[in-house]
């Protein structure tokens, strides 16, 4: 078998080498006359040195590189240290590889240094290519041809493979510059940086720097917003000044970094939207070329050497007669990973630089709080950094899965499978890309397709700080009130996803709900989303509402609210609800039930990984075991009855089961269910049968609590 890349860059160097250790001849076509040093720093994270690992380069970058102890966030403001992840070791054991900071010339010399004479051609400008059943032919610039068995496209964000074979059209503009800069060491001694990964994180802009050659050679990179420079080459030097103006009022050791700067370039931040398809019978694409992203998860490189060992996998394993399957193959393979890892690196752009002066401090109090559960940040890392390349190309079957596991269970019934379906699909790619709004948005419209009967009446109104929405079924009376409480781990959901759910539970008291719209984190962490539903009960009891008509419900993180604002309400002496009923609560953000890990994989959406993201956006700066964040650490005793539902095989069926025992504990009437469910949430779905019966029991419990309380 004969392969034609085009694009000697750290992928196409990859694949080169991975096809040559796989006794695949290979030609590399570079239109540049040499390798030059160009560029800046380059990290290598554990799943790309895996890749160097198979390739036998970790001994030279041992020898070259830098290997971070730690990533370090910083305040860009005032220099306060948000939080440090430790890498080094502690990575290697978790991660399976060490990481590493390169000069990427320096990584571009091992991979090439690697290849055998005359795999590189140096100066080969292509023009095109045309391909049949039994080859492929590529044209260079001086009209020579060359015949292969197959392409790869290796060429870059600008490639001249891909328009021909996607035919898509430019890249997108991220809004932001980013300024690039190699201090010497001897300019920087006294500020006394470590080998580690420093992040300096500001409103609208960041600082990333570290060593990329031992002690020698340090590496800048800013990102600021376009408007701030009017300069944009990697081949001139820019204005310096327009440099320190967009990083005025930074802290006195990244002032003086940036003094320390001689000379700069600045250039633009761009990536491209995730294919749909990147291979085309003989001919494919690789790396940059086929999904370029943008820089803030460091996994340009990573991602282009993992594309590059699969790929030699899948052609090796098929074998010269069967080039369009192996390479189709390969896309299966990698394609879903890789657009992930692109819709997340336009969510970390957001994150990293917030605009908005709130969402920032958010961000900064988020990372406080991840410090606190999880030091190694592993439930952010562990997806990316833990995948292993080898494996990854040798698996025997493989599901064509954003998330990396789409997995079948036969027992369930047609509508299990349904729910399950559209669960694992809940966020579209251009969603998650969006950080926490895009979140926002793809939950509300989720569960917007749940709709109202026509006759249904709602009502937005005011209340404090937040807004709620009255839910009035036709024909019932507006006695009995249920107070519902969205889930959406703190962070998304609202009271108008809630309206089909909310109606169903009026139906079931016979009265009304009130869904509230509390104010989400991580812009407004705990204790406000408490403080709303608070003053949402107070209000209903100011409206006239008896304590003996009102029932608190939540779901999921509004389950543990539920609970939360029932023993805030004992605490204050108010008059309590006549009951509580929970649907899936999350009630412990310290996130110890067992069950999270035991159940990994059997709920498609929630995870570790996302209850983290969520717990950590609303605690924050605040103590996880604060028993109004996590109210399993609460005093139960004086609670009203309590009815609990979940999934028996739902990851968080241990909070449901610890609440329970805690409440029973204290002397708390309650009833626990545990349906035949593993979907965390199920009654959402209207047309699941457990979803029926369960809002059967809730009538039921209503019934039973609202007259005793009003014989009491």
């Amino acid at each position: 078998m004969h392969v034609i890349v085009v694009g000697a860059g750290i992928g196409g160097l990859a694949a080169a080498l991975s096809c040559q250790r796989l006794g695949i001849q290979v030609t590399l076509l570079e239109q540049a006359a040499a390798l030059r040093e160009v560029g800046a720093g380059v990290q290598i994270s554990s799943n790309g040195s895996v890749v160097l690992r198979e390739l036998g380069l970790l001994a030279q970058a041992e020898a070259g590189a830098v290997k971070p102890v730690s990533f370090r966030v910083i305040s860009l403001e005032d220099g306060e240290v948000i939080s440090d992840m430790p890498l080094g070791p502690a990575a290697a054991e978790r991660y399976g590889e060490s990481f590493y900071q390169f000069h990427r010339a320096d990584l571009l010399d091992i991979l090439a240094a690697a290849l055998p004479v005359g795999v590189l051609r140096l100066g080969c400008r292509v023009e095109g290519f045309r391909q049949d059943d039994n080859g492929v032919t590529v044209t260079l610039k001086t009209g020579e041809e060359i015949r292969g068995d197959a392409l790869v496209g290796a060429d870059g964000i600008h490639s001249v493979i891909r328009p021909q074979l996607v035919g898509d059209g430019e890249t997108t503009f991220s809004g932001k510059l980013c300024w690039r800069a190699l201090i010497p060491a001897e300019r920087i001694a006294h500020l006394d940086f470590k080998d580690r990964f420093y992040g300096w994180a500001g409103k609208d802009r960041m600082v990333w720097a570290y060593w990329v050659r031992p002690k020698t050679l340090f590496n800048f990179g800013g990102v600021v917003p376009a408007t701030e420079v009017h300069r944009e080459s990697w081949d001139e030097t820019a204005d310096l000044d327009e440099l320190k103006a967009s990083l005025v009022g930074s802290n006195p050791r990244l002032a003086e970094l940036v003094d320390a700067i001689d000379r700069a370039f600045v250039t633009g931040l761009y990536d491209r939207d995730p294919l749909q398809r990147w291979t085309s019978g003989r001919a494919t694409l690789l790396g940059d070329s086929a999904h370029a992203m943008l820089p803030y998860l460091a996994q340009g490189a990573c991602q282009s050497l993992e594309d590059g060992l699969v790929l030699a996998s899948c052609l090796a394993r098929h074998g010269d007669g069967n080039v369009s399957a192996a390479l189709a193959d390969y896309e299966l393979r990698r394609r879903p990973r890789t657009t992930k890892v692109q819709s997340t690196a336009r969510a970390t752009h957001i994150f990293w630089t917030e605009g908005d002066q709130v969402q920032a401090r958010a961000r900064n109090g988020r990372m406080r709080g991840l410090a606190q559960i999880d030091p190694l940040a592993s439930t952010v890392w562990r997806w990316l950094y833990a995948y292993d390349a080898r494996a990854a190309g040798n698996l025997k079957v493989v599901a064509p899965d954003k998330r990396g596991v789409r997995s079948q269970y036969p027992d369930d019934t047609e509508a299990q499978k349904r729910a399950w379906d559209m669960w694992h699909d809940l966020f579209t790619a251009e969603e998650e890309a969006g950080g926490i709004y895009g979140l926002r948005r793809g939950y509300d419209r989720f569960f917007g397709q749940f709709k109202t009967d026509p006759a249904t009446k709602i009502t937005r109104v005011m209340i404090d700080e937040a807004t709620g929405l009255w839910i009035d079924p036709a024909g019932l009376p507006k006695q009995k009130v249920v107070l519902h409480l969205h889930g959406g781990g703190f962070a998304f959901g609202s009271a108008d996803c809630s309206v089909e759910y909310g109606e169903r539970l009026a139906r079931a008291v016979g009265g009304r709900c009130l869904a509230l719209n509390y104010r989400l984190a991580p812009e407004y962490p705990y204790p406000a989303a408490i403080v709303d539903a608070v003053a949402a009960y107070r209000w209903l009891l100011a409206q006239g509402h008896r304590a003996s008509d009102i029932l608190i419900s939540g779901e999921s993180a509004g389950g543990g609210l539920a609970v939360a604002t029932a023993m805030s309400l004992r605490d204050s002496g108010i008059a309590l609800p006549a009951g509580v009923t929970v649907l899936s609560p999350f009630v412990d953000c310290t996130l110890s039930s067992k069950s999270i890990d035991e159940r990994e994989g059997q709920d498609p959406i929630l995870d570790r990984d996302i209850l983290t993201y969520m717990a950590t956006s609303y605690f924050q700066s605040y103590s996880a075991s604060d028993p109004l964040i996590s109210p399993i650490f609460g005093e139960f005793k004086g609670l009203p009855p309590l009815l609990i539902q979940a999934s028996k095989d739902e990851g968080l069926v241990d909070d449901a089961r610890r609440l329970a025992e805690r409440a029973r504990e204290a002397g708390v009437a309650i009833d626990l269910h545990l349906y035949n469910e593993r979907m965390h949430i199920f009654s959402l779905f209207p047309f699941l049968e457990s979803a029926a019966e369960a809002l059967s029991e809730i009538a039921e419990f209503a019934r039973k609590h609202m007259q005793q309380m009003v014989r009491a």
